[in-house]
């Protein structure tokens, strides 16, 4: 096995190999490079220019104690607290306003006033559809019954209020 080996190398050592060869080197049709003249890369440029904004941003620093520049103009545009407590209060008392101003023009008149509920409807509130008979009560009644109570305690204001004048 070992003469084998031996022998086949001999072989392999025997036949014969092709150079390789290249066309665009063997023409020899293109002139050689001239001479280039190279500058610093963007990288050097780079960061030369990060040290010199990082020492310009720095100049610009507030002292301690001052808000920047940033910070400044951050906070114009920031919604703060103090002022939604202050829009929202406003907005409750337009609403208390509107409110007084609404009892004031619908009961003008002592004669015709109904006691004031906030929501009527509560007293029957179902759905409009498949009613059985019966379901719904009448309350005309009730509303008559408080009707008459306050125009009682009204007259009564009035008598009070007649007294303390004369």
């Amino acid at each position: 096995m070992f003469a084998a080996r031996q022998r086949a190398g001999c072989v392999a050592r025997q036949l014969q190999r092709t150079a390789r060869s290249y066309a665009s080197e063997s023409h020899g049709h293109h002139p050689p490079a001239g001479p280039v003249n190279e500058s610093f890369g963007t990288g050097s440029l780079i960061t030369v220019g990060t040290f010199f904004s990082c020492v310009l941003l720095y100049q610009f620093v507030p002292a301690e104690g001052e808000a920047s520049f940033v910070s400044n103009l951050l906070s114009k545009y920031q919604s703060r607290s103090e002022h939604w407590a202050e829009i929202n209060a406003l907005h409750t008392k337009a609403q208390e306003q509107a409110g007084f101003d609404r009892n004031l023009f619908e009961n003008a008149s002592n004669k015709h006033r109904f006691v004031d509920v906030a929501y009527p409807e509560a007293l029957q509130s179902h759905a409009p559809r498949n009613i059985i008979a019966g379901q719904l009560m009448n309350i005309d009644h009730v509303v008559e019954h408080y009707r008459q109570q306050h125009l009682q305690s009204e007259e009564r204001k009035a008598k009070k209020l007649a007294e303390k004048q004369a």
